[in-house]
């Protein structure tokens, strides 16, 4: 597959690199890594996000190469730039968010690179997914390691994507390859201990006070084996928190004994309601995920539901609970 992709690469002059809405490390740090790949190639680059690049992922982006959507400025004619479009880390287009307009205006031939489960994508000329790679980062690494030496901001992007997207190696998807690289880029001069602080150890005291109110609203059903957490964009406010400050936030119930499903939802702009699961390991989210017009991961997957907050809750409880297993205990 990745042969393939660097073949349909070859006749692409400018390419514009994104990825899904709110970026996480693997989105980032693919589209970085994927970026030295084609200046090295001679390629004309540009990297866009939506709505903007975390604060605690700027450290990937040393040269300044990512730029934040901005649709009534300096972005109103993008669809017209690229040659080639190229989505990393997602393979729906809704999952551009904002940006889904320009890209379905927009005559570059377009293709996506990603490693989730999901159907066949649609609204692609090329499409280029293996859900056996741990994270996009890997498909990136695959692709640019037998065919170039890689700079040391590079090889930073691709582990920290790799080490993110694997829960620093404690998910499902650590696989014996994915421990692999991430022994080659710290033989490269990777430096372990300053990836993971830099990830994990730059929170604000709103993102202290944040998780404090979402734990106030912590839920416990079926005997204590799914849990639930839910913010308003009033608490947001309240806090003087941001999107980027709920980061890691959904994890925190599957601490608790017990729980096989944590779920956190949340209000957006539109009144719309984010709901993300994770699963210690028994249930498959993403197939419950799937049904909302969503998706992701075995263990760890995202929808949108119609709102208020109350009726998506209701909706997802009764979706997750018919898909735990009756405790064997009982």
């Amino acid at each position: 597959m990745l042969n393939s992709f660097a073949t349909f690469l070859q006749d692409s002059q400018r390419v514009l690199l994104t990825t899904h809405e709110n970026p996480d490390a693997d989105g980032i740090g693919a589209l970085v890594g994927l970026a030295h790949f084609l200046r090295h190639s001679g390629r004309e680059v540009r990297i866009v996000v939506s709505p903007a690049l975390p604060f605690f992922l700027a450290f990937l982006d040393p040269e300044g190469w990512i730029e934040t959507y901005e649709p009534g400025g300096r972005h109103a004619d993008l669809p017209h730039w690229p040659d080639t479009w190229v989505l990393v880390d997602a393979s729906e287009i809704q999952r551009l968010g904002m940006m889904q307009g320009a890209f379905e205006a927009s005559k570059a031939v377009k293709a996506c690179l990603d490693h989730h489960m999901k159907d066949a994508p649609k609204g692609f000329d090329h499409e280029f997914t293996d859900s056996a790679a741990s994270a996009s980062a890997e498909l990136v690494y695959d692709l640019a390691a037998p065919r170039m030496a890689l700079p040391r901001p590079m090889a930073d992007a691709l582990y920290a994507g790799l080490v993110d997207d694997t829960g620093n190696f404690r998910f499902s998807n650590s696989t014996p390859k994915a421990h692999r690289i991430a022994a080659e880029l710290i033989a490269q001069g990777v430096d372990p201990a300053g990836i993971y602080q830099a990830l994990y150890h730059q929170g604000r005291p709103e993102r202290l006070r944040l998780f404090g109110r979402a734990f106030g609203t912590l839920r416990l059903q079926a005997e204590g084996r799914y849990a639930t957490l839910a913010l308003t964009r009033g608490d947001l406010a309240a806090c003087g928190a941001h999107h980027d400050d709920m980061d890691g936030l959904v994890n925190e119930p599957l601490r608790l004994r017990g729980v096989e499903v944590a779920g956190l939802l949340y209000e957006l702009e539109d009144g719309r309601i984010k709901a993300s699961l994770r699963s210690r390991g028994q249930v498959d989210v993403n197939a419950i995920c799937r049904t909302f017009g969503g998706g992701g991961h075995r263990l760890a997957s995202g929808a949108k539901l119609e709102g208020p907050l109350a009726s998506a809750l209701s909706s997802l409880d009764a979706a997750v609970i018919q898909h735990l297993e009756p405790d064997p205990s009982h």
